[in-house]
């Protein structure tokens, strides 16, 4: 009799503990004021890209490669770009979707509430940018997001680019690791060699 009185005397104990744990749980969270990061972040996306496609304020636009040579339709359909540098002296050959680069890049996201120059989401190099010590990418061009792959494909040896590329050409709506659904991505990129790629390659 004692015996089973302990069980249910524990029993009763681990139930109030429960609760107890259920309604703190619920209190905190009902209390939590934390701002969220990405806020209203499908509509500032579209609504970023469409301004800045129109305002023409780029020096011009990628459409996005496809193997079937799907036709532009909408002007989420392109990538813009902004030429930071150029090697005159570089041939004019560029890579192919089955080559690999070597690229210095960073990536990141339009401000948001903590990050207001943009979410930094990946990075080739550490700050500040050097030549001398940086160490280049090896990336394969069809392993990339729609917007890079159409990008170097249209780059040069020696190329250096900003370019903006709508969701539609990045990670979509799902979003990937720490970039929210939705994101407009914003790149980076120098191109420093590329090759075509052979059997042990990268």
């Amino acid at each position: 009799m004692k015996k089973n009185h302990s069980v249910i005397f524990k029993l009763f104990n681990f139930y109030i503990a429960a609760v107890l744990m259920l309604l703190a749980f619920t209190a905190c969270s009902e209390r939590d004021d934390t701002p969220e990061e990405f806020p209203d972040w499908k509509n500032k996306n579209e609504i970023f890209f469409e301004a800045a496609y129109l305002a023409k304020d780029y020096d011009f636009t990628v459409k996005r490669y496809s193997l079937s040579e799907k036709v532009a339709t909408t002007n989420t359909d392109y990538v813009l770009v902004e030429v930071f540098g150029s090697d005159e002296e570089a041939d004019m050959e560029t890579p192919f979707l089955n080559d690999t680069v070597l690229i210095h890049y960073v990536g990141y996201l339009l401000p948001s509430t903590t990050y207001k120059t943009g979410y930094e989401f990946d990075k080739s190099y550490i700050d500040p940018f050097d030549y001398e010590t940086a160490v280049p990418s090896k990336l394969a061009v069809n392993d990339l997001v729609v917007g890079v792959s159409s990008v170097l494909q249209e780059m040069h040896r020696g190329d250096y680019w900003r370019v903006t590329i709508p969701y539609q050409m990045g990670y979509g709506t799902a979003g990937n690791g720490n970039v929210p659904g939705y994101s407009t991505l914003i790149f980076e990129i120098r191109l420093e060699d590329f090759w075509t790629k052979k059997k042990g390659d990268r």
